[in-house]
């Protein structure tokens, strides 16, 4: 997968439509009160800041080795010292 930049006017296009779908449900078909409103748009945020909080925290994994290191060769100096002939 791409990546690709993060296009700030669909954020700006996406949060005005929802503003006046929101406005419109409140005022002209009495869908949900100005409290229900508010309350609804208080957890959207909160649920996103959770959502940013997580990808923040997967990108600040190291990454994981993609190859698998070489075994050391046989009789090399590490074992000798470790394990030294009586």
């Amino acid at each position: 997968m791409n990546r690709h930049p993060f296009r700030w006017s669909y954020l700006l296009f996406a949060a005005l439509f929802l503003a006046t779908v929101a406005g419109w449900a409140v005022w002209r078909e009495d869908l949900l009160t100005s409290r229900e409103l508010s309350l609804s748009a208080s957890g959207v945020l909160i649920a996103l800041g959770l959502v940013g909080i997580a990808a923040t925290v997967r990108q600040a994994r190291p990454p994981r080795p993609t190859s698998t290191p070489s075994p050391l060769p046989e009789g090399d100096i590490h074992d000798e010292a470790a394990d030294p002939l009586p």
